[in-house]
């Protein structure tokens, strides 16, 4: 048990120190024997006069509401010499770092069973949080990820409370620190002394960080900048160039590829956003506040569905199509964690009897033939007949003006004489044909559109009234069926793959450890780092030449860094070869077949059902079409009786 010489509380008892928890870089918590539900903050240095005055004012106000969602100050610890050497908090516990939520690897390891439920409740408490904080009068000011915890229940917990602004009838305690990717239009770049903090530039985290939950770790300022020059989180903010707003091609910007979009959550909440990252937010009161968040997020939370594909997946329900299928199968990453769903077991799921239900589906009769020429008697229509006959009449004539032009020819006329009856015959021949022959082309343009006309028919009626859905679906029936009966052989070869492949999964999961936002590497900081992460780049596993260079911003020099780290990261590596496939894996692996052995059986439980459909459509089908395949054919006949009469 450490001890401090006379560490007083304000009512003058001795309070001792227990175990250290943790040290950063302005002071150490520590336990407190005999009040378990407290823990101690020490400062390395001596307050300042203006330190210690907020410290007794926070002390001063605190109430029930702040105590129960945040780390506020209930004490104030005085040394020997009466001045404040730190303070009492309540003790958080069975909390982790928001940010080990944000992002699918990391919520892997911290909470494993968050789905985006989960992220969405979370969101909406870390709002009602903000708001009792702004309900007090007080501003966090420093808003970043590293100042809230959540509970694997989704609780929210508020910690390094003394760096917030604090607002007294008697005097105002300002919040002199804060993180640039956390930090609103108007205050980028500047100095944070002096200046007074409002809750509408807390609104401005506040919407930082609930996208950060909505999407998947995501800085909605983190994107690529279609224009010339480098567009840093920093400058992106102080331009208002939010990446995935609706107006984003006028910004210049695009997020980044595989992202969830803006109008993949409701309309009340996706206009939120809009509002908080816009020119008009840094207005007095511009930004939505975060009792409107709370009520938009509650909204959100009530038009969630599960995805009927992939049982982890939920979504915003007024989608046709779930939007993690499509990421995670554009980029090959687990969003959520697989777990098996209670669907049907084994024990009850009798594969016998739902086969036997499939195949007692007696598929249609074949169809009926396609009409037949010979049960027509198609005869030319009137007016075909009438143009044949004008061009018989034409040949008649023409053939009378080369026959008399011969008999001249042979009666001895002149040879002068005889060729211009020839000629003359010739001609009369030719035009009579030609002018006959412009009344056919109606007849070949009808024989056209009839046969194109007959040509579709038969295509629909072979697509919907034959009887090949049905042999494709039953087909695609068998092939569900022989996957579900080889998942046993599918997990051995897969867990024999896990034992192959022993060392890259041990090296996957030590490089996975090592995460980039807790790292230090030479001109990569928190802005950068947020831009890796939006790019799903946030361990050393993900660091590849390829990868890092497709991330706006990082050229050869950042490149060559990151790749160093990772290296020098792998060097640290040990192949343990006496371990066995991680537990881990095998769980994943297990869940995996689970879920795909449930969407298996659903698919053949609703098999036969199907198959009745599928063939009750066909029988309609036929029905339906039967006659307008007749008149089609009809039609056909009657344009190639009526080109044949005309003679084309």
């Amino acid at each position: 048990m450490r001890t401090m010489s006379a560490l007083k509380n304000r009512k003058g008892e001795n309070i001792q120190l227990g175990r250290l928890l943790g040290k950063g870089g302005e002071g150490a918590v520590y336990e407190v024997p005999g009040a378990s539900s407290l823990v101690a903050k020490i400062y390395h240095q001596p307050l300042a006069p203006e330190k210690a005055g907020k410290l007794h004012a926070m002390s001063d106000m605190k109430t029930d509401r702040l105590l129960s969602l945040t780390a506020w100050p209930v004490d104030v610890l005085n040394g020997p010499d009466g001045k404040p050497k730190g303070f009492l908090m309540p003790q958080v516990t069975g909390h982790k770092d928001i940010h080990a939520l944000y992002t699918p690897k990391s919520r892997k390891d911290s909470f494993p069973e968050a789905d985006w439920r989960f992220l969405v409740h979370t969101a909406a408490n870390v709002a009602r949080a903000f708001a009792m904080i702004h309900d007090h009068g007080c501003v966090i000011g420093d808003v970043n990820h590293g100042s809230v915890l959540v509970s694997a229940k989704a609780t929210v917990r508020l910690i390094d409370c003394d760096s917030f602004q604090i607002n007294t009838p008697k005097q105002q305690f300002l919040c002199t620190v804060g993180v640039p990717t956390y930090t609103p239009a108007e205050l980028q770049g500047k100095s944070f002394k002096g200046v007074v903090r409002s809750a509408n530039h807390d609104a401005f985290g506040l919407a930082i960080m609930l996208f950060h939950l909505l999407f998947m770790g995501r800085h909605p300022f983190a994107g690529r900048f279609l224009g010339k020059g480098d567009m840093p989180i920093e400058r992106a903010i102080s331009e208002h160039r939010f990446a995935f707003s609706s107006y984003a091609k006028q910004a210049l910007m695009e997020p980044p590829p595989h992202t969830l979009q803006l109008n993949a959550i409701s309309p009340q909440v996706s206009l939120l956003f809009e509002r908080a990252f816009s020119r008009e937010g840094i207005r007095d009161n511009g930004r939505p506040t975060a009792r409107e968040w709370v009520t938009a997020l509650e909204g959100l939370e009530k038009q969630i569905k599960k995805c009927g594909t992939n049982a982890s997946h939920y979504h915003f329900s007024n989608l046709t199509a779930c939007p993690w299928c499509k990421i995670e199968a554009a980029t090959g990453v687990i969003l959520f964690s697989l777990f098996i769903q209670h669907g049907p077991q084994s024990s009850t799921y009798n594969m016998a009897v739902i086969w036997k239900k499939i195949t007692d589906v007696t598929p249609p009769p074949p169809p009926p033939e396609l009409p037949n020429g010979n049960a027509y008697k198609i005869q030319p229509s009137t007016d075909a007949q009438a143009i044949a006959g004008k061009r018989k009449n034409n040949k008649v004539i023409g053939y009378l003006a080369i026959g008399g032009a011969i008999l001249a020819a042979l009666a001895g006329a002149a040879p002068g004489a005889a060729s211009f009856w020839l000629i003359a015959g010739a001609v009369v021949l030719h035009y009579v044909l030609s002018n006959s022959k412009g009344d056919t082309g109606k007849f070949s343009t009808a024989y056209y559109e009839a046969n194109n006309a007959w040509n579709a028919t038969v295509d629909r009626w072979q697509r919907e009234a034959g009887n090949k859905r049905f042999h494709e679906k039953l087909d695609q029936l068998r092939k569900v069926k022989a996957e579900w009966e080889g998942l046993p052989t599918t997990r051995q070869k897969r867990y024999q793959q896990l034992q192959n492949e022993r060392q890259q999964a041990q090296l996957k999961r030590f490089l996975e450890s090592h995460l980039i936002d807790r790292a230090k590497i030479k001109d990569v900081g928190s802005s950068r780092k947020a831009m890796l992460e939006s790019y799903n780049i946030e361990t050393a596993w993900d660091i590849t030449e390829r990868a890092v260079r497709r991330v706006p911003g990082f050229g050869d020099a950042l490149t060559k860094r990151l790749l160093e780290w990772r290296r020098s990261i792998e060097r640290k590596f040990v192949f343990n070869a006496s371990q066995g496939v991680d537990p881990r894996d095998i769980a994943a692996l297990d869940r995996e077949l689970a879920d795909t052995k449930r969407k298996l059986e659903a698919q053949l439980l609703a098999g036969a059902p199907e198959l009745i459909q599928i063939r009750t459509q066909i029988t309609t089908s036929r029905g339906a079409l039967q006659k307008e395949v007749e008149r089609a054919y009809v039609r056909l006949l009657q344009a190639e009786a009526d080109k044949k009469a005309v003679g084309i």
